[in-house]
């Protein structure tokens, strides 16, 4: 006659454990869920922001090097920011700044190191001496390099041809 209450007992304890065990699993398969929606947002935000950040150096024409600039030092180095220092399409000579440039060379980033830099890039004619044309007088076609997910990993400003 004992033994039959245990059995009960066993058996009620068995699905009491059943039920908890489901519980957990049911919890956790919704914790899991909100996490990607989470994810999902936040992806939708990143993609928001870098659009934002970076949609106005797409196909844009005629900047000036303040421009570019400003694209250099809110860069940090990510994306990469690479700067045409000869006019035209041929032969192509970009300046990079990347991470590694801010790694090393930290100073490359400060305004007074690209102010320098632009006002120091000279013209050279075909005849004539290489004149200098300073900071205000080049302009710049920017486009966006984008990597096989689609991030914006490069931009690029290539120079006008004033001649």
């Amino acid at each position: 006659m004992n033994e039959w209450p245990a059995a009960i007992w066993a058996s009620v304890s068995a699905m009491i454990a059943a039920l908890v065990l489901s519980l957990i699993f049911l919890l956790g398969s919704f914790a899991r869920e909100a996490v990607q929606i989470q994810q999902h947002d936040d992806n939708a935000i990143a993609i928001v922001k870098e659009y934002r950040e970076y949609s106005h150096y797409d196909g844009t024409t005629n900047l000036l090097a303040i421009d570019v600039m400003s694209a250099i030092t809110e860069s940090s180095g990510f994306p990469v920011i690479a700067v045409d220092v000869q006019p035209g399409t041929y032969n192509v000579q970009f300046r990079e700044w990347t991470t590694d440039t801010k790694k090393y060379y930290k100073d490359y980033f400060k305004t007074k190191h690209l102010y320098e830099f632009f006002d120091d890039l000279v013209v050279k004619k075909e005849g004539e001496e290489e004149e200098e044309q300073g900071i205000y007088k080049f302009r710049y076609d920017a486009s966006l390099v984008r990597d096989a997910n689609g991030v914006v990993s490069r931009i690029e400003f290539r120079r006008q041809d004033n001649g």
